[in-house]
């Protein structure tokens, strides 16, 4: 994660130290040939960056603009464990992986049950596949990278308004705690597969994903503003 740089708050306005430090981040990941978001074209690039930018805007246009990081942290973490704790294993090279598999409901395990799990949660996928059920690889790796870069940019923003990154990166492993876990119970559940919890450790942990639910509003809705905000205020030329 890029540090909080308090001297860009000096030297520049807030919206524009923000700016400066998630177009390095997002440099640094456009770069990246370890994941799949450093092999996406260019235009894909430009709309990552429209949308990320988009996000500082009504975060800082919002009346607690504290609140509205926080929010968007959740819900992004969340998606990110919705496929990130299949990909969870051993051999992850990703830290934010490695440290969840450390969870007592995180097993690192979970991929191993994908013949099992695919026909259940990802019937389209797995219609198109073949043993290897390459499409349904695909469709999750994708879908966490992007929604990690996504998070990454928010621990970033939220760096910014607490003047501490240290306490934010902290926060997000608490969240991808409870997250992951969750995600990796539900699964477990749905799928008729051995579970990790008890009962007990069950109810408390829905207890406490359902309060960051309830305050972090509406995925969806928060990446439909997004994008009308980045489609009328941030057009990034393609040349």
């Amino acid at each position: 994660m890029t540090s909080t740089n308090r001297k860009d708050t000096k030297r520049y306005s807030l919206p524009e130290a923000i700016q400066a430090a998630i177009s390095e981040h997002l440099y640094g990941a456009f770069n990246n040939s370890d994941n799949l978001i450093g092999s996406l074209d260019r235009w894909t690039h430009q709309r990552i960056t429209a949308e990320n930018f988009a996000k500082v805007m009504l975060v800082l246009e919002s009346s607690d603009p504290s609140e509205a990081c926080y929010g968007d942290l959740i819900r992004e973490i969340d998606s990110e464990a919705e496929s990130g704790v299949f990909l969870a294993q051993q051999s992850s090279k990703p830290e934010h992986l490695q440290n969840v598999i450390g969870e007592p409901g995180v097993s690192g395990q979970l991929y191993q049950e994908m013949p099992t799990i695919a026909p259940t949660l990802f019937s389209e996928e797995a219609a198109r596949s073949l043993d290897d059920l390459d499409p349904v690889w695909a469709n999750l790796q994708a879908r966490h990278d992007r929604a990690h870069l996504d998070a990454s940019v928010s621990e970033i923003i939220m760096g910014f308004l607490m003047d501490d990154a240290v306490v934010v990166h902290d926060m997000a492993n608490v969240i991808r705690a409870l997250t992951y876990t969750y995600h990796e119970d539900v699964i477990r559940r749905r799928c008729d597969l051995p579970v990790l919890l008890q009962d007990k450790e069950t109810r408390d942990l829905r207890t406490m994903v359902t309060e960051l639910s309830e305050r972090s509003g509406s995925y969806e809705d928060r990446v439909s503003e997004i994008r009308r905000k980045a489609d009328t205020r941030y057009r990034i030329p393609l040349s």
